[in-house]
């Protein structure tokens, strides 16, 4: 039997058996298992339900994807209360400016090892009928998948929020600021906004960035069918397994060239170069900072480089022992955004940013990720876009410290952007948009 197939088969029969009583919990949780299948995009493209979210974790193959919402929460406190009293998963995250949003899926797809777990999700305390009857209906899509199509069409820039002349005058006020003590770094960012002939369908475009940006997670998040937020991220925010956290600082970049030697020399250099070395050094100092009082013990490996696709990147990897009182809520409130994203000292550079920047970037540069009762993951949300309808706006930042140069900056952001925008079309693959 095919395996959606037969996830719905047993699912069905499940909730079919279902009878609320006095004894009921207050959340039913249903679940089935199958073989593995190819892939969760084709699948998610069927889907009319929503919100809808989709996590490929950066190490290893497991997959999240989820639609419907059964409960949802704006405030990580109330998220971390939900997942300890009922020991359910949610997903979600926060935004740049820390405006949080994470639901319980109405059905939950997980790929993990040699199968794929699916999970139907019932509220007990709403009307009987109504949500056996909502949760039907969402059943009957999970049997669906439409096949993936090619994106090939091209784009035209129609807005970016800073030209170069612009950009670089943000980045000599940031320049400014930092000399005048204000600030140690500061990562400004840029909105980039190409429009295309036909509408774009976001699942199709981010199949295909998984297909060419390895070492990332890749991630979606649409809460309604207008606009859906995507993209590719080589930065994890946080993994916990028990009181283990795993982190990173990422920060400090140089090209990648079609050339390996060309490839391998910027990489040296970038390991050595003073300027990225102290910008990853401030990150991973402020990342430990801001936990230091949530740890048991703290250790910080030494510096190697994360290559990507057309850039790659300097990185610390942080382990933490977290004390037996620490939540997903305080991990969260204390890390994001961390200094690769903001800058140093947080408060004043996002004060900058807030006077500078000249566009809100509500999900850009925010994270996305689950949390459960044992184990909780989240990636940082760049080298990410929104889609609405045949509309991309693409963002991409470059950290700004004592010895940045203007001119560079905007390149290592045009380049960023690159790894998304020439998906769509390869012409930009080489040349600045």
């Amino acid at each position: 039997m095919d395996p959606l197939q037969t996830l719905y088969q047993q699912l069905s029969e499940q909730l079919n058996a279902h009878q609320k009583n006095n004894n009921s919990p207050i959340i039913s949780a249903f679940h089935a298992k199958s073989a593995l299948f190819d892939d969760f995009l084709p699948w998610l493209k069927a889907q009319n339900s929503y919100p809808q979210f989709y996590l490929h974790l950066r190490d290893g193959s497991q997959k999240w994807a989820a639609i419907g919402e059964v409960r949802s929460f704006v405030s990580t406190i109330d998220a971390r209360d939900f997942v300890k009293q009922f020991n359910l998963p949610l997903l979600g995250g926060l935004t740049f400016d820390k405006q949080s949003y994470f639901f319980l899926p109405r059905i939950l797809l997980i790929r993990q090892e040699n199968a794929v777990h699916a999970t139907l999700f019932v509220d007990n305390q709403n009307d009987s009928e109504a949500e056996r009857q909502a949760a039907f209906n969402t059943l009957e899509t999970l049997k669906k998948q439409t096949a993936l199509s090619e994106l090939g069409q091209p784009a035209e820039l129609v807005e970016q929020r800073a030209d170069q002349t612009q950009w670089c005058e943000w980045v000599e006020k940031a320049l400014s600021t930092i000399r005048s003590g204000g600030l140690n770094k500061v990562v400004l960012a840029n909105r980039t906004t190409f429009k295309t002939v036909n509408p774009l369908n976001a699942v199709d475009f981010l199949a295909e960035s998984e297909k060419h940006n390895k070492g990332c997670y890749h991630f979606l998040f649409a809460q309604n069918a207008e606009r859906t937020f995507l993209g590719s991220s080589p930065e994890r925010l946080y993994a916990r397994h028990g009181n283990r956290l795993e982190t990173e600082a990422l920060a400090g970049t140089a090209l990648m060239n079609e050339n390996s030697g060309q490839s391998q020399a910027l990489g040296d250099w970038l390991l050595h170069d003073e300027k990225n070395v102290r910008e990853n050094w401030l990150v991973a100092e402020g990342i430990c900072h801001n936990l230091n009082q949530f740890a048991n013990h703290i250790k910080i490996d030494e510096l190697e480089l994360k290559p990507l696709r057309q850039v790659q990147h300097l990185r610390r990897h942080i382990s933490i022992e977290l004390k037996s009182d620490c939540s997903d809520h305080d991990c969260l409130t204390a890390i994001h955004p961390t200094a690769a994203v903001s800058g140093l000292p947080q408060q004043a550079a996002i004060r900058f940013l807030q006077n500078t920047e000249n566009f809100d970037r509500t999900w850009y540069a925010g994270t996305l990720g689950f949390m459960g009762p044992d184990s909780a993951e989240f990636c940082v949300t760049i080298r990410s876009a929104f889609i609405e309808q045949n509309k991309i706006s693409i963002f991409a930042g470059a950290g700004i410290v004592e010895g940045s140069v203007p001119l560079l900056e905007w390149q290592e952001i045009e380049r960023k952007a690159t790894g998304l925008i020439s998906l769509l079309n390869p012409k930009f693959e080489n040349t600045e948009h």
